[in-house]
């Protein structure tokens, strides 16, 4: 397909730096009052949204030991108790909590009828623990695992399959691992929200993992229900000037979510990989599969019940959207009391640029082409099948600026395993805030510019577009990071 119209959607930090950034809010300048004044959170505020934690095997210090078993089992959706494919029997998988520095200890069993792995999306793992065929032989029916790593950075990760992975996870193969710094700024309670969608029938039953067949990899699977948390619109409950701190996670297969939260003022203060060096505006937020975004949101209306919806982002630039969508309740309750808590900060965290000086330069370009009559997708010129013999090879220590360069009409979401990296700018316009991410949004017929240094780790690794059924048609390639 080609562009239709003029680019319309931007990479997340982009779009929120444009002056015509989607802004619902009819909220004034964030609260920069009194400090708290001991006031909390509704008793109960977020159980509407609450996330089974796994337990941890490990009582010492430094170190979280869980298990953790993928299998079929019954759940409840919108009403229905219809049978997922799951952690632990929960929609989505028990949340792993972790401190900076913690060794985290996974014992993993495989329940399903079909082979599977997990990959940890975003954590700084070994190459023997990341969980793809790059590295990792499937885990058989009734095979186990044990993962092992420590946890270096805070923010919000996930974990999920690297295989079979579009059928896998739109089974309900999915979930949060919340890793959290102590030193950290106090920016509001904090509330994990995991934003997923299923393609089902009426009755809550699954539809095939390859429905539609090609268009289904080439367009992406946006199932028809929408979950928070495995919730279908559920509420989560806040006071007047109290601010929340929301970590947010894209775990559907190909859908974008541009949030509208009404009635709030609201901050981009996190992305990927913790902290943002400093604020961003961030009411119409962007995510792409796999990415995260953490929002400080202050609701300022008491009294209040509003839905916070999702928004069709156009990823196929073809100038309709879709309507509107609730995703959940945002209940402000009366606080006529309350002295409220401070904006955040200018300065959030110190992130140091990386050294480009003396950089090396790699272009990779997201394509598509024909092949045996019909359209497939792939990484300079390549589909996966065609280039995984000759991964692209780097050394230990090297620093690379990388031009991600989107040649089709649409969106794509560019995701690295292993490490993280700076982005530059995107389509010729300087990235507004320093940050770390994994996972970032591509616009159609543009170009990103990312820094990324290869300091630790070494072994391999994948790329690959993160709407996961544009794997299937060959959009990914191998990474050699050679000692």
């Amino acid at each position: 397909m080609s562009a239709a119209r003029p680019l319309l959607t931007l990479p997340l930090a982009a779009l929120l730096s444009c002056a015509g950034a989607p802004s619902t809010s009819d909220a004034g300048p964030p609260d920069s009052g009194p400090p708290d004044s001991g006031s909390s959170q509704p008793p109960g505020f977020a159980d509407g949204v609450a996330l089974f934690e796994a337990p941890d095997l490990d009582p010492a210090p430094g170190s979280l030991e869980v298990n953790l078993t993928a299998k079929v089992a019954a759940v409840k959706v919108n009403g229905l108790t219809v049978n997922r494919w799951t952690y632990d029997g929960h929609l989505p998988g028990p949340t792993l909590r972790a401190t900076v520095g913690d060794r985290v200890l996974v014992h993993f069993k495989n329940e399903l009828p079909e082979a599977t792995t997990i990959h940890w999306h975003g954590v700084k793992v070994p190459a023997d623990m990341d969980g793809s065929e790059a590295t990792q032989a499937p885990i058989p029916p009734g095979g186990t695992f044990d993962y092992r790593f420590t946890v270096t950075e805070a923010g919000l990760f996930w974990y999920h399959p690297h295989l079979d992975s579009s059928t896998q996870i739109g089974s309900g193969l999915y979930g949060a691992i919340e890793v959290v710094d102590p030193a950290e700024l106090a920016l509001g309670d904090p509330v994990v929200l995991v934003l997923s969608d299923e393609s089902t029938t009426d009755a809550g039953v699954l539809l095939p993992g390859d429905e539609s067949g090609w268009f289904g990899d080439y367009f992406g699977r946006e199932g028809n229900t929408l979950l928070v948390n495995g919730r279908v619109r559920p509420t989560l409950k806040a006071r007047a000037g109290l601010p929340q701190r929301w970590k947010l996670l894209n775990a559907s297969r190909a859908r974008f979510y541009q949030l509208k939260i009404p009635g709030a003022q609201v901050q981009r203060i996190g992305g990927d990989v913790g902290l943002l060096a400093a604020p961003q505006p961030g009411n119409g937020v962007i995510l792409t599969p796999g990415e995260r975004a953490e929002l400080w949101v202050n609701p300022a209306a008491p009294g209040t019940a509003a839905s916070v919806q999702w928004l069709d982002s156009d990823r196929f630039h073809l100038g309709a959207k879709l309507p509107a969508q609730d995703l959940f309740v945002l209940e402000t309750v009366d606080a006529p009391a309350l002295g409220g808590r401070p904006a955040p900060p200018a300065a959030l965290r110190t992130i140091a640029p990386l050294d480009v000086a003396d950089a090396g330069t790699r272009r990779l370009e997201l394509m598509e082409k024909a092949q045996n009559g019909i359209g497939v997708l792939g990484i300079n010129g390549l589909t996966y099948d065609e280039s995984k013999a000759t991964p692209i090879m780097v050394r230990l220590g090297d620093t690379e600026v990388w031009e991600v360069a989107n040649t089709t009409g649409y969106d794509h979401s560019f995701h690295l395993h292993g490490y993280a990296f700076q982005p530059l700018d995107v389509a010729g316009q300087p990235w507004p805030v320093r940050e770390w991410k994994d996972t970032v949004l591509v616009p159609a017929k543009q170009s990103l510019h990312l820094a990324v240094r290869f300091d630790d780790r070494p072994g391999m690794w994948m790329l690959h577009c993160h709407i996961i059924d544009h794997v299937t048609l060959g959009m990914m390639a191998m990474l050699h990071v050679m000692p």
